[in-house]
């Protein structure tokens, strides 16, 4: 632990804030071991990025590992982020669409002082090597499949909707 706090100022990083309580993993993976936790609020360092996730130093905490990255902010960003106090326990999905929600009164223009547009964050996905060694996992699909509907309740629904079929004719021009 302490060639990690002897080592870890001096790796090339950038300043950010925790702007959500958030769960610091040993490697840049939801499922890999959870070496520790910062609050909101707490400035640390940003190392590296991974996908989704951002590799950070706290010095308040001593700890190094892995955060999602909607949940640190670069200070050196034109806009200022408040922290959150409160954990966000509804998972990665909830706290990307609650952080965007938020990013989007980063972007003002006018005098009218409404949004401007749709704020998005930059989490890139897949590296090309996670692409290549990917590979089907046909239970998880057969899982996501207890989720389609069926075209009989499908009906039922518009059904109770009032809702009804509406014939809408073909756009003419070239096929």
């Amino acid at each position: 632990m302490l060639s990690i706090l002897l080592v870890a100022p001096l790796r090339a990083s950038q300043d950010g804030i925790v702007v959500r309580t958030a769960a610091v993993h040993a490697q840049a993976s939801h499922g890999s071991t959870r070496i520790g936790q910062v609050t909101a609020g707490t400035t640390v360092s940003v190392f590296s990025r991974q996908g989704g996730w951002k590799e950070i130093f706290s010095e308040d905490n001593s700890i190094v590992g892995w955060v999602r990255s909607y949940q640190v902010r670069e200070t050196t960003a034109a806009a200022p982020v408040s922290a959150e106090a409160e954990s966000d326990s509804r998972g990665f999905l909830a706290g990307l669409a609650s952080f965007s929600r938020k990013a989007s009164s980063f972007f003002k223009s006018g005098k009218d002082n409404k949004s401007s547009g749709t704020a998005t964050i930059g989490v890139r996905g897949l590296s090309e090597q996670e692409i290549n060694n990917a590979q089907a996992d046909f239970a998880e699909f057969e899982k996501m499949k207890r989720f389609a509907s069926s075209t009989k309740r499908a009906g039922n629904f518009a059904k109770q909707g009032g809702l009804s079929a509406t014939k809408v004719p073909d756009i003419p021009g070239k096929k």
